[in-house]
């Protein structure tokens, strides 16, 4: 007979797995320091842009992250897993405008899709703009020259108009 104990891991490990597999990143974090009632606000930022943070034995991480060295070395203390589901730039910022307001949160190492990439990298995508920011910037953009050239016609037929008006007032 299997202690329960282990059956929990075993699920744990199993539940993790199929995560992993089904996300397209994911950011480990070290939680020191941070309450429960900062670790719900977190989790619910997280939640209103498709990503989410689990709260993992470093034992079962360890275990799930054994092939990959780069992030079996930094599981240390407290971690945490935050899952990208949908943006890794919207999770990045959220994750960085969090770390401001609370610095016990560190980001200690990320994965995009197969990609082992680092705290600055994370780093550097928190601060990109958001897709409709830059959405935004392309349509006005694009509109600058077309605006320009309709002001530039409309002033030509103004002009046109004030020397029309001007011959008819020297004529009478």
């Amino acid at each position: 007979m299997t202690k329960i104990g282990l059956i929990i891991k075993q699920t744990a490990e199993r539940v993790l797995k199929d995560k992993l597999q089904n996300v397209d990143g994911l950011l480990l974090v070290n939680y020191c320091g941070l309450s429960a009632v900062d670790l719900n606000i977190l989790r619910n930022s997280l939640l209103n842009i498709g990503s989410n943070l689990m709260v993992i034995k470093n034992s079962v991480a360890r275990r799930l992250f054994k092939p990959y060295q780069d992030l079996f070395s930094q599981i240390s203390g407290p971690c945490g897993l935050i899952f990208v589901n949908k943006d890794l730039i919207s999770t990045s910022r959220v994750v960085y405008d969090f770390v401001k307001e609370k610095p016990n949160l560190e980001v200690k190492i990320g994965v995009l899709r197969d990609r082992i990439i680092s705290v600055k990298e994370i780093e550097a995508l928190s601060k990109i703009q958001s897709l409709s920011v830059l959405h935004s910037k392309l349509v006005g953009g694009l509109k600058s020259p077309i605006f320009g050239l309709v002001f530039s016609l409309k002033q030509i037929l103004n002009n046109l108009v004030w020397v029309l008006s001007q011959i008819k007032d020297r004529a009478k």
